[in-house]
């Protein structure tokens, strides 16, 4: 009796240890799920084309949090890494993202295998990178982006990458990349290049700076529009009654007073792809007759055209036609301009392929305007020519034209290049310190004020770049600052300054 009592005791404790492991192994496992999940929701995993890396003139990656530092030698020196050493950094640097501890699996990579860079035009900083690794997780669509393949068991990617070097001028520089494209579109694209073209299938023309297999074309007063570069197809519309581009010489828009091409349609005027081709014209009184804005279409190829009458407008000076869909699609009008002071515009709306336009709203200001998007039946973006004193000149509609809201972006901090004088003497070089001026450093704000026409491109990312305006002096004018959204513009990424040539549209 007593044994049996003994070994129901031993049990009980047994039992009681065994509880209390279980219930150790429960708690441990929930403390270290909470510990990783922390852990993942400090990583931040950049795409491609928001991803950066800063460097010094030795090609030393430097980390201001962990400690690395610029290299100062006299021999270390930006304009000396090559090419192909900025694209192997920016490679190696960008794959550690997704091989740190604590990356969820989903978006993890293991067992990964560069090749060296291979440069493809060192002008313009094209490169062809390589590389594989082992997915942790072979189910996971995180990497479809990636134009990869699965080749036993191993992700490879081959990508084209464009990148730019943004110099600050003290012995560091940040790579930004500018343009990735896999080896077999960079093929096309050269290709196409060599023929003085872009590739045909579903393109989308807006514009005449390339030429294109989709394209239009103005001949003896008649305008043609051509989807094989062969076939002409004409165009039911008096090509007096199309809105011209300025000519080269009167570096105008085309308004009173300007010389106006003959043969180039202005910007925007126009879309011409595969499923949907339009032409806007008229607003405007032309030998005397009133000829209101209209829209001439085709959906089937050039087939059939359809001409509809948007709105009787007959001062028109901007032009915005887009096709969303076969059903979505937008314009926008800009008249009655009063010299390079102001003007007014309308948005119109068609969910039925062209058949039927509604006036949903005007621009939120009465600004010259400079560009148009619209990326969605819903989210455009206005952009104005900037005047001295606005907080923004660009403005963003989420529906279809109702209401706007400013865009205003994230100030930054200036570098090391920044005018100590006052601010007022520094941007208009009106007022000096010894005459009443205030010391002090240029704001942000100060000097990139000015926005473009923003960019949205095929992989759903949308770029602004802020400028300097015509009167920039901080780094000589020539830096703008780069923002882009991979959420139609809800949430902004600072990328970075970096140095223009060209104004950016």
């Amino acid at each position: 009796m007593a044994k049996k009592s003994k070994n129901a005791h031993a049990k009980l404790i047994i039992g009681r240890i065994l509880l209390g492991l279980v219930c150790a192994g429960l708690i441990f496992v929930y403390y270290w799920s909470w510990y990783v999940k922390k852990q993942q929701d400090k990583l931040e995993l950049n795409s491609r084309y928001t991803f950066t890396v800063t460097i010094d003139g030795a090609g030393n990656v430097i980390d201001s949090e962990n400690g690395k530092t610029a290299v100062s030698s006299q021999e270390a020196s930006i304009e000396k890494i090559s090419v192909d050493k900025v694209a192997d950094i920016w490679l190696d640097e960008f794959l550690n993202q997704f091989t740190q501890k604590y990356v969820p699996r989903a978006k993890a990579l293991k067992s990964v295998e560069k090749k060296p860079a291979a440069v493809l035009d060192s002008d313009t900083n094209t490169v062809l990178v390589s590389f594989s690794a082992v997915l942790k997780n072979s189910e996971s669509e995180f990497f479809s982006s990636w134009d990869g393949i699965i080749n036993e068991e191993r992700f490879q990617c081959e990508w084209v990458i464009t990148y730019e070097l943004e110099n600050h001028f003290d012995n560091t520089a940040t790579i930004h990349v500018a343009q990735i494209l896999s080896s077999e579109a960079y093929g096309i694209s050269m290709y196409n290049q060599s023929l003085n073209q872009n590739s045909g299938g579903n393109v989308e023309v807006t514009s005449n700076a390339a030429q294109s297999l989709a394209a239009y074309e103005i001949k003896n007063n008649t305008l043609y529009v051509t989807y094989d570069g062969e076939k002409m197809i004409t165009v039911p519309i008096d090509c007096n009654n199309l809105p011209m581009a300025a000519s080269s010489t009167s570096g105008e828009s085309g308004g009173l007073g300007t010389t106006v091409s003959d043969t180039e349609l202005k910007a925007g005027s126009y879309q011409i792809s595969t499923s949907m081709t339009a032409f806007l014209y008229g607003g405007a009184t032309v030998n005397g007759k009133k000829i209101p804005l209209t829209l001439c279409y085709s959906n089937d190829k050039g087939i059939n055209w359809i001409t509809c009458e948007i709105d009787k407008l007959y001062t028109a000076d901007y032009f915005y036609v887009k096709f969303l869909d076969d059903k979505n699609g937008v314009i926008v009008c800009g008249y009655d301009r009063n010299e390079n002071v102001s003007e007014a515009s309308k948005i119109y709306m068609t969910k039925d392929g062209g058949e039927t336009w509604n006036q949903t709203g005007s621009g939120p200001a009465t600004n010259i305007i400079k560009g148009v998007i619209f990326i969605d039946e819903n989210i455009g973006y206005f952009c104005y020519n900037y005047v001295e004193g606005m907080d923004s000149n660009l403005y963003v509609t989420r529906d279809a034209g109702q209401t706007f809201s400013k865009v205003v972006m994230e100030p930054q901090e200036l570098d090391s290049t920044a005018a100590n004088a006052s601010t007022e003497a520094a941007v208009t070089g009106s007022v000096k310190p010894e005459d009443g001026g205030t010391e002090t450093k240029l704001e942000w704000g100060d000097v990139y004020k000015e926005a473009m026409v923003p960019i949205y491109d095929d992989n759903g990312i949308l770029t602004i770049y802020l400028t300097q305006g015509s009167n920039g002096v901080y780094n000589s004018g020539k830096t703008a600052a780069r923002y882009q959204s991979a959420d139609k513009g809800l949430t902004w990424k600072y990328i970075g300054q970096l140095e223009i040539t060209s104004e950016k549209k």
